[in-house]
This record gives structure tokens, sequence and C-alpha cells, in this order.
């Protein structure tokens, strides 16, 4: 029997109705409590103990991103940690929906424990959820009530359809942790079957990490067909970027910035102009990172008529405070150069209490500079200190309520 074979018939053991006791008690205790964890080998099953906390880990994990949902879902932590939110799952799995049409058959490559696939069948759509360990194909089928299949992403038996692929962006380093991969070469499978997949099945959708590198994507991939690339943040926070391709790109060479709040999803897109430089106006603006990485800060300034504030900065100013997701104003009250004392001078002498620091490039440590700023007024300030040159700025704001 083959190791994938004996993990597999252990997981489906330990999520049958005989150990159901195992694994609510796994989830009751601190795994770091040896007595207990001894407790729970003496009264179960021993060989499922490990895997039961395993399980309570990563639905521990699975919580944040599947609210509600991850007390059922089956899931190792590694596996959790990979998993799309619902968030991006079904905000992905709208575009298949609106492209392909109600029922279209969607294969989900490298399909990790799930996230993607229930998504995609939550949109209505025809799922095979397909990955090489037979493990989580198993999970990603019993998450997403669909089927699945344990093979390689060009296996023959695999029917002509739309694709998502997710290449594993974590490898096994020294001692057997996991790492992170930037480059492209680095993730599994690698571009080259990435060409292959997207040779067979045509049109489709590659996740891949939010600090992907445009030009080296399209350097590597040399693409004949359209490609967009989604650059998604959610809650303020990037997670993923996904390149679409052929029929679902909305037009090739396009950049879309999208944030995802339970509120539904704000987005930018069309193609990077240059982000020209001015003068200080009244608001400071940060725009959401999805726009900074898509490289369309150029662009979301030009539509709000914004312009940078300094080269590498990645703010924008301006005499007007967009009111929208995609972007935080706060209004300039004050801007002198950078010298603590006279800063916290300036806050104490208007009421100030909690400070918030901002910087771009570690100019200052904002931790322990918000500590040393903070008063015992009532008032809240957001304090920019910014290299403009060679000198240290410091602007004085106040947050802009978004609409």
């Amino acid at each position: 029997m083959s190791r994938g074979t004996d993990q597999l018939l252990k997981w489906q053991r330990l999520v049958s109705s005989q150990h159901a006791e195992l694994v609510e008690a796994a989830a009751a205790i601190d795994p770091a409590d040896v007595a207990a964890v001894e407790r729970l080998r003496l009264r179960h099953d021993a060989e499922l103990v490990p895997l039961a906390l395993d399980l309570a880990a990563a639905r521990r994990k699975l919580e944040p991103k599947w609210p509600g949902q991850a007390s059922r879902l089956v899931s190792d932590p590694a596996g959790a940690e990979m998993a799309s939110s619902m968030l991006a799952a079904n905000h992905k799995a709208a575009r298949f929906r609106e492209r392909l049409g109600q029922g279209a058959v969607v294969l989900d490559l490298c399909c990790g424990v799930g996230g993607d696939a229930m998504g995609l069948v939550s949109a209505g759509l025809s799922v095979v959820a397909v990955d090489a360990d037979p493990v989580r194909a198993w999970m990603a089928g019993v998450n997403a009530r669909c089927e699945y299949r344990a093979c390689d992403v060009l296996h023959a038996g695999l029917p002509a359809a739309a694709f998502h692929l997710d290449p594993a962006r974590r490898v096994l380093g020294a001692g057997g942790a996991r790492r992170r991969v930037s480059a492209l070469e680095e993730h599994s499978p690698p571009p080259t079957v990435w060409g292959d997949v997207i040779g067979r099945y045509g049109y489709g959708a590659i996740k891949l990490g939010p600090g992907l590198d445009a030009l080296e994507f399209a350097r590597v991939m040399r693409l004949d067909a359209p490609c967009e690339l989604e650059f998604l943040s959610e809650r303020g926070r990037l997670t993923q970027c996904v390149a679409w391709l052929d029929r679902l790109a909305r037009e090739d060479g396009a950049r879309t910035a999208t944030l995802l709040t339970d509120l539904g999803a704000h987005e930018v897109t069309g193609a990077p102009v240059e982000l020209l430089m001015g003068p200080v106006g009244r608001y400071l603006v940060e725009a959401d990172d999805s726009v900074e990485r898509a490289g369309l800060l150029g662009l979301f300034g030009a539509r709000h008529g914004l312009h940078g504030l300094h080269s590498g900065l990645g703010l924008l100013t301006g005499e007007l405070a967009p009111r929208e997701p995609l972007c935080t104003s706060f209004e300039i009250l004050e801007s002198m150069p950078w010298v603590e004392k006279h800063v916290r001078g300036w806050l104490r002498g208007r009421d100030g209490g909690i400070v918030e620091v901002k910087t771009r490039g570690g100019a200052v440590n904002t931790d322990a500079l918000q500590k040393r700023l903070r008063g015992d007024g009532a008032t809240a300030f957001s304090v920019f200190v910014l290299r403009l040159g060679r000198p240290l700025v410091a602007f004085v704001t106040r947050r802009v309520a978004t609409a």
C-alpha cells in the first residue's frame, strides 16, 4: 500500500461517524497540553489522534476564510493555509459563470483542499477537482461536494473544459519546513506545465501570489492568447493574483485591482499609465495595496484628480478626497520638518490622544513612535513621516470618513 493511499484511508476513517467523538475532543483541547493529548491517545484510536489534532488546527485556520463552514471542512493545516477564502473563491467563480454560463464544466487543477472548487460549485458550475495528492483530491471532493480525480493535471482522462490552476507556492525546505517561493520557476508545477495546460484546455485562470511581477510573468509565459492580471486584496490585505486567460480575460494586457469586502467587490481596471508627480495638495490619499501592486496608481489618480506626492512613495495627493473603498484619504492639517519634539508639541497643544504613525521605506519605527507621540487628549491624529528627497517631513493629518 502506498503512503498516499494509507494516509487517505486514515483520513476517511477519522471523519467517519465512528470517530466523531475523537474529532470533537481534539478540537476542545490545547494541542500543546501533553497530558491532554495523552488522554486522547488512551481513550481513542492512537493512530488517528495526530490527524484529529491536525484537523482541529486546520479548521481554526479556515474559520476566518470560510466563516460558519469551517467546522464541516476536512483539511490539514498546510492545506488550510493555501486555500482561497470564501470571498476570493466566490469572486473568481462569478467570472467563470459570467463568461461561460451556468453549468459549464471547470477543472480545478492542483485543487488542494478545495477552496476554489467550493466557490465554483456554489456558482452553479460543474466542477472536477484534480490533484496529484490523493488525500487532497479527496478532501476537495468532500468539501466542495463535487467529482474529484487523483491524477496529473494533463491526464488523458480529464474532459476538455475551462480550468482553474493553483500551482503550489510553498516548497519543503531544510528540516522539512515549508517556505514560500516567489520565482515563477520554483512553483509546482512550473510554468512549462502551465503552458501545456493552456495549450490543452485553452482558457481558464491561474492563481498566483500577490507579489507577482507582471513583466516577469509576460517574459516567462510568452502568451499568444489575451491575458488580464487581477490583484486581489481582502479587507485591505493582498492575497493573490489571478491571470485570466483567453475568453475569461476582459481585455488583453489589462490590469485589475480588486478589494473584496463582506459588502462586495470594488475594483479599478485598465492599462497602466504613468503616475505624474505634483505639489502637495490639501489631502494625502492611500490607495488600496491592490491598486499599487497592479500598477494602476496613475490611472486611479487621473480618475480622481490626484497626482503622486513623490517618486517611490506610492502616495497620492490633491485638492479633493475621493470617498470610495479603494482608498483612504487624510486631510493635511500641518506639515513641518521631522523633529519629534516639535511634532509632539503640536499634537499636545491640540488635544492629541491616539496617534497613528505612517511611513514609507522604514524611515521611522512606527510602533515605537506611536507610543511616544500619544498624548492624554481626546483627538486622534494620523502622522505621516516621509522622506521627500533627503530630509524627512512630517504631515499631521486626520482621516476623512469614507462614504
